[in-house]
């Protein structure tokens, strides 16, 4: 009955009011974040922001297709999209960037992104390796020398805010903050702070180097293996210790996968500047 709606609708919103007041935010993987995002959508369809459940792309174009289920340890391809800005309607590929070379991937079938290829763009895949339900440590993947008119370009990115894009079984890469309730495809290519942050007399740029990613997924007796839920991504800018001139992955970095090592975080210590001890110097970058 009406009433029983109207009833059900306080209720609803209650309980929202109630989360929100705990703090549980509507962008994490949790039961709450779930309940709180499905609030939302159901109050939009009822003031008619929505007319009817959005179908995916995928579920239009192939419809009955059945979710990709990976085994425990099979190596999951990232694959790396463009990188791009809202302030600007140029993108880039993502190994235009001074940055690791693509793996090697003979004789593995890829499962290619299909958005991005009706698109008109290849998606490739990206130095990050990835296995089913295998957590990895901070892994160094290369050195990087660059400078002049590399350093200056990779500085005009990060002033027009320029986003790299990530996908993992077809999932775009987030960045989530719950403290701000929010969600943003992509990671930034770095950031930009201004004297009054720095002391100094210009704005300084730093770059993201390492990349922390965080893969949610499902698993349940009705199928084998895990889904893919989710894919999350937060970025640090961190001055490695390069002591080496030879990087593999086994390679012991003090800033990274040393015994006792603390992990990669953001700290105004340690950020990696886009800049050279003098005009015109090259910088070393260690990505992991």
């Amino acid at each position: 009955s009406t009433r029983e709606k109207k009833d059900l609708a306080k209720v609803e919103a209650a309980r929202y009011i109630e989360l929100r007041r705990k703090g549980v935010d509507e962008v994490s993987n949790t039961p709450e974040a779930a309940q709180l995002r499905d609030y939302r959508l159901r109050a939009k369809k009822k003031k008619g922001l929505l007319r009817k459940r959005p179908a995916s792309l995928a579920s239009v174009l192939f419809p009955g297709a059945s979710p990709e289920e990976y085994p425990q340890g099979e190596n999951i391809v990232v694959y790396a999209d463009l990188v791009e800005s809202r302030k600007t309607q140029v993108p880039f590929e993502f190994y235009d960037l001074p940055g690791c070379p693509p793996p090697t991937m003979k004789g593995k079938r890829l499962r290619k992104n299909i958005g991005s290829r009706l698109q008109g763009h290849d998606v490739k895949p990206s130095p990050y390796l990835m296995y089913v339900k295998e957590d990895k440590p901070c892994t160094p993947l290369c050195v990087v020398s660059f400078g002049g008119k590399k350093l200056r370009w990779l500085r005009k990115l990060v002033e027009r805010q320029y986003r790299v894009q990530l996908t993992l079984d077809q999932l775009p890469v987030l960045m989530r903050s719950k403290e701000l309730n929010f969600a943003v495809r992509g990671y930034p290519v770095g950031f930009k702070a201004p004297p009054s942050y720095t002391g100094l007399e210009n704005d300084e740029y730093y770059l993201y180097n390492h990349l922390k990613f965080t893969v949610t997924y499902q698993e349940d007796p009705e199928f084998s293996g895990v889904r893919i839920t989710g894919f999350d991504v937060h970025p640090v800018s961190i001055k490695h210790d390069i002591a080496v001139k030879e990087l593999t992955p086994d390679t012991t970095i003090s800033t990274c996968n040393a015994p006792g090592a603390a992990e990669p975080a953001n700290s105004p210590s340690t950020y990696l500047t886009l800049r050279g001890a003098t005009s015109g110097d090259s910088i070393q970058v260690l990505y992991s």
